[in-house]
């Protein structure tokens, strides 16, 4: 196995889509090419922001373990909590866009090993991005699940 980056997208996608605490949410792996209206979703492997080849969904770095045919990997998945309201309440949606990070955050921490794709995983990093138009306003709380495999 070269990697564990798939496996961990593939595993992050499926626990919190299976997560009761996030059933209003719709979980994607990645970017989605259809344009269906959600006003709740979460990427795994994907910054939730317009789609370009500059995007990195995830990364990895490996050593060899000393006189061992094993590898360590850390890795970090980019993922993303985008909620989008008619209305222009930015304070209310930042803090729904919380909200759902705290889920995402707790359903990890019950399983930590990603159901045993990896040795450890958490949240390492978060970044919040609101945008406010006519129409209404949106935020992206955009997060990094970091990772610890041997392969």
């Amino acid at each position: 196995m070269a990697t564990k980056l798939d496996a961990v997208c593939l595993a992050l996608t499926a626990m919190w889509d299976a997560a009761p605490v996030l059933a209003s949410v719709t979980v994607y792996d990645g970017p989605q090419a259809n344009s269906d209206p959600v006003t709740e979703a979460l990427f795994v492997g994907y910054d939730g922001d317009r789609i370009s080849e500059t995007v990195e969904g995830a990364a990895a770095r490996q050593e060899w373990v000393a006189g061992n045919r094993m590898r360590m990997e850390d890795g970090e998945i980019t993922c993303a909590i985008v909620v989008v309201s008619g209305e222009v309440n930015i304070p209310a949606v930042r803090a729904r866009a919380l909200d759902i990070l705290s889920d995402c955050e707790d359903v990890l921490r019950a399983d930590y090993l990603i159901g045993g794709a990896v040795m450890q995983a958490g949240i390492s990093e978060t970044r919040v991005i609101p945008t406010i138009t006519q129409s209404g306003c949106k935020v992206r709380a955009v997060f990094v699940v970091a990772y610890q495999a041997h392969l």
